[in-house]
């Protein structure tokens, strides 16, 4: 039997909606130092610290004595907490110069042969990596949060609970968040994980007993959240950098592995009739995924889509006052929510006839009313409405219907202000054809990074940039750039992707 092509066409989310070896240019200051010095002079101790990581120092020596002994023993400690063991960091700091270190008094000037060279070589960032376990069962923390405290900048953890951080000299000494659901934050010095390779997670379930869940009605708590709109969520247009991952799998089998950085020009929160746009600035996927040789499965609308998630902006069904009538609601707990106390606001459609309709939670501020976590989906009956609009096209002898549709979405606070953080979509379609002898199932899912927030005076993008929803995101992707890539923060792959990314390098589809 001779098999035909196919061809089919899915549409997600329009309704609502490496490895550490990529980073080759980090910070000098990462690389690994082992000693065992007693009563040695320093200068003799920065021989042996050069010898092991061909880092050069510099330094005045009418400031700092090389003959001065000093006893140290460290074993496999990064170069930047050694420097700090020897030296006082309340009056020395270090300068990293291609492949050297310049060690300077904080008071005293630099010499301007130093800041004109400093000028001229690109700032090395540090690379910071580990993995995140659960305390008690020593399980991988998937999608924990990895961010710094009161500043846009960070990134979550894969599905093995591990993650890399990019991270400016300027920003090593600041303080470090670890967040998930249910379990205690975790918070340190952004340079001990220069040192550390796993963080442990202690699993919590806090109830707030001074209060009581029936001392606030769905409805209220509903209405405080719209009331509460325009002073939690910014009125001000605002640029975002966001990493975007796009994945495909057949049963077992990736078929698609692609990624992007992009710029969302996000709207004000209280103009619900403006519409975020997106652009692509970069991309890339891997060349060693085979996609199925008889089905051409492409996902539409990718990095834009994705933003719809944002259901504070787009104002999703369940918290419009227009819909509320169609939904049942419930609020089943407080609960403490990234050390944020936060009523449960459960949802369900109460006619299965209602579309869209979904099933989920919202976690809401119990002091300020702001929406912070939203998950939800589609239940049985919603499946069974869904494959119409999730599926766009399809040939008349293929059966396809989605089986899975799960939403995920975060926020975060910034200057006072909530906004998107994290979206992630998750969906499966079940693919059956007994003519060509295809029974199958794709599971998409896309992740949505938000990884800088600015303040902006652009009031649009340009036509030819905006990416919309029936854009094809792997067919938009151009020649992989490593100059681009090696200084931006990803979400670390799988294991289960490495496969896709054994070679590090990206082409064009």
């Amino acid at each position: 039997m001779r098999l035909c092509k196919l061809r089919l066409l899915i549409a997600i989310l329009l309704f609502s909606l490496n490895l550490k070896g990529q980073q080759q240019d980090g910070s000098v200051l990462e690389r690994k130092v082992s000693l065992n010095a007693e009563n040695m002079p320093l200068s003799n101790i920065l021989d042996q610290i050069s010898w092991q990581t061909r880092v050069y120092f510099s330094y005045d020596a009418s400031q700092i004595d090389g003959t001065e002994p000093h006893t140290i023993q460290v074993i496999e400690k990064s170069l930047f907490t050694v420097l700090h063991q020897l030296f006082d960091s309340e009056k020395f700091e270090f300068t990293e110069l291609e492949n050297q270190v310049i060690i300077s008094n904080k008071n005293t000037e630099q010499i301007p042969a130093i800041e004109t060279k400093a000028d001229t070589v690109p700032v090395k960032y540090f690379f910071l990596s580990g993995r995140i376990l659960d305390d008690k069962k020593e399980d991988p923390i998937s999608y924990a949060s990895v961010s710094l405290f009161k500043k846009p900048v960070g990134t979550i953890t894969n599905a093995d609970g591990e993650f890399i951080l990019k991270l400016h000299p300027e920003n090593i000494q600041d303080t470090l968040i670890v967040s998930c659901m249910g379990y205690s934050q975790v918070i340190l010095p952004a340079y001990e994980l220069l040192d550390l390779d796993i963080i442990t997670m202690q699993p919590i379930s806090i109830r707030i007993r001074e209060i009581k869940v029936t001392s606030t009605t769905p409805q209220q708590l509903l209405s405080n959240i719209r009331e509460n709109m325009e002073k939690n969520y910014s009125s001000e247009l605002r640029l975002m950098t966001a990493f975007y991952r796009e994945t495909l799998r057949q049963d077992d089998k990736y078929i698609n592995v692609s990624e992007a950085v992009t710029e969302i020009l996000k709207s004000p929160y209280v103009n619900t009739y403006r519409n975020d746009l997106v652009r692509l600035i970069k991309g890339r996927q891997s060349p060693d995924v085979q996609p199925f040789k008889w089905l051409n499965f492409k996902l539409q609308g990718g990095p834009y889509t994705i933003t719809q998630l944002d259901v504070v902006k787009t104002v999703e069904t369940f918290l419009n006052e227009d819909y509320q009538e169609m939904y049942s609601y419930n609020i089943s707990d407080v609960i403490w929510y990234n050390k944020q106390p936060v009523y449960v606001l459960e949802f369900e459609p109460l006619h299965s006839t209602f579309f869209p309709s979904y099933v989920g939670e919202i976690y809401v501020h119990r002091e300020t009313f702001a929406v912070v976590h939203v998950n939800f989906g589609f239940n049985r009956a919603g499946l069974k409405q869904a494959s119409d609009i999730l599926i766009k096209s399809k040939p008349l002898r293929v059966k396809a219907k989605p089986t899975h549709v799960k939403y995920e979405v975060d926020y975060q606070l910034y200057r006072n202000k909530w906004y998107l953080k994290t979206a992630r979509a998750s969906v499966k379609i079940k693919i059956r054809s007994r003519k060509d002898k295809i029974n199958s199932e794709f599971h998409s899912v896309s992740d949505l990074l938000i990884t800088d927030i600015e303040s902006t005076d652009l009031k649009r993008f340009h036509r030819q940039e905006i990416f919309s929803q029936r854009d094809i995101f792997v067919e938009m992707i151009d020649d992989y750039d490593p100059a681009f890539w090696e200084n931006y923060n990803i979400i670390k792959p799988d294991d289960d992707l490495r496969n896709a990314f054994k070679n590090l390098s990206f082409n064009h589809n």
